[in-house]
């Protein structure tokens, strides 16, 4: 019987357990100028909220500088959803930066390998003559943002079945060794 707790244990642990980052590193992260010329998307913007541990930046669009046209308010993932991570996953703060970003399946994505880099005066420079304001309204000053609330209940909604899955095998671990030992 204490066997079987042990491995009830360890099943409910390795279930519930939460994944690994995965390993990557990054080459030369190159310099500014290159940088944006290599990027997707670049733009100018302030983070305005932060989700997924910093991870996930609802970025308020000051002016694009390169690729599509962007709306006033975006969410730029540095890192994926729920409890994966790897050694590159990007981490933000409420602060202005220059985003180079990558569309990839409908989001913007970005890593700390990509250039994006904390807005500061020696960036003014690069900034092209065909930088163009975000489409769309502009929250007003001081509005906060809705946050992006699907993200998180996906990580919620992910643990919660885990959980269940979890106690539903216990549970029907426990049945069979309670109906072995009635029948022994």
């Amino acid at each position: 019987m204490r066997a079987l707790i042990v491995r009830l244990l360890f099943a409910a642990l390795v279930i519930a357990g939460t994944a690994p980052p995965v390993g990557a590193s990054c080459r030369t992260i190159p310099e500014p100028r290159d940088a944006v010329a290599m990027a997707d998307v670049a733009f100018v913007g302030t983070v305005v909220l932060l989700t997924n541990g910093d991870r996930w930046a609802t970025v308020a669009v000051e002016e694009v500088w390169r690729g599509p046209d962007l709306p006033a308010t975006v969410e730029v993932r540095g890192g994926p959803g729920g409890n994966m991570g790897s050694s590159i996953d990007r981490t933000y703060r409420r602060t202005r930066y220059l985003f180079l970003v990558a569309p990839v399946g409908g989001q913007l994505t970005d890593s700390s390998c990509s250039g994006t880099t904390e807005w500061h005066v020696g960036l003014e420079p690069l900034r092209p003559d065909n930088a163009r304001q975000p489409v769309g309204p502009r929250p007003e000053p001081g509005a906060t943002v809705a946050p992006f609330i699907g993200g998180e209940l996906m990580v919620v909604a992910a643990a919660g079945l885990t959980l269940l899955g979890a106690v539903v095998l216990f549970g029907v671990v426990a049945l069979i060794a309670i109906r072995r030992r009635r029948d022994a």
